[in-house]
């Protein structure tokens, strides 16, 4: 079996509990200082991640570069869509100075995360559902008698000294007949001190490697 060369589609940062570029004066800052248009795109309602209230948000686009910024109370969230593994130092530069502007009594970060998703194909001849569920799971005796096992997707949490990545595995838009696989990976860190910008990019750059490392792992499983 065999893989296509796997799509990245998303790649972000997300900083849980901390809104950058509160007041006009940052955005200002940050607009001087990284290079390129910043469009005010919108200043609406978001959903706090841990309440589900909603609240107040504001989201900034760099067009050229395809970076958005969406900031509310609960979290900021510093986004590339479909970026090559070259464009990830530029999203930790920006990532870097937006959080350069925090100031020590507007420190609330309680974690932050790194996320890529990514798609690929697959060339089992079965649907995806049918392709993760033989490498995910073994559902002898589950079913009740005259169940036909049909497919699945999954999620897996591994811990790695005090980081934890999660892996989601479903088929792409969630149509079980798609043969095409939508994968996430989420490096999780529980530090309340704000990332710098090298660590932003070796962060990228690691879970880059290991996305597409774990997806060649996840089809030779099959094999």
């Amino acid at each position: 079996m065999a893989v296509t060369t796997p799509e990245v589609v998303k790649a972000n940062i997300v900083l849980l509990g901390q809104r950058l570029l509160r007041a006009a004066e940052e955005i200002e800052s940050f607009k001087r200082t990284i290079g390129t248009d910043v469009q005010l795109a919108g200043v609406g309602m978001g959903v706090n991640v841990q309440t589900g209230i909603a609240e107040p948000g504001l989201t900034l686009n760099l067009n050229r570069d395809r970076i958005t910024l969406d900031l509310s109370p609960s979290q900021s969230v510093i986004n590339r869509d479909y970026p090559l593994r070259e464009d990830l130092a530029r999203l930790a530069e920006v990532a870097g100075k937006a959080i350069s502007n925090i100031s020590g009594e507007e420190q609330d970060l309680r974690a932050f995360g790194f996320n890529i998703e990514l798609v690929f194909d697959q060339d089992s001849d079965s649907p995806a559902f049918g392709y993760l569920s033989r490498r995910l799971f073994d559902v002898d005796g589950l079913g009740s008698e005259g169940w036909q096992f049909i497919g699945g997707a999954g999620k897996l949490i591994f811990g790695d000294g005090g980081r934890r990545w999660t892996v989601a595995m479903e088929p792409r838009f969630g149509d079980e007949t798609e043969s095409r696989v939508f994968l996430s990976v989420n490096l999780h860190k529980a530090s309340q001190s704000p990332p710098t910008v090298d660590e932003i990019r070796n962060s990228f750059e690691e879970l880059w490697d290991e996305v597409h490392d774990f997806v060649q792992r996840l089809d030779e499983k099959g094999r």
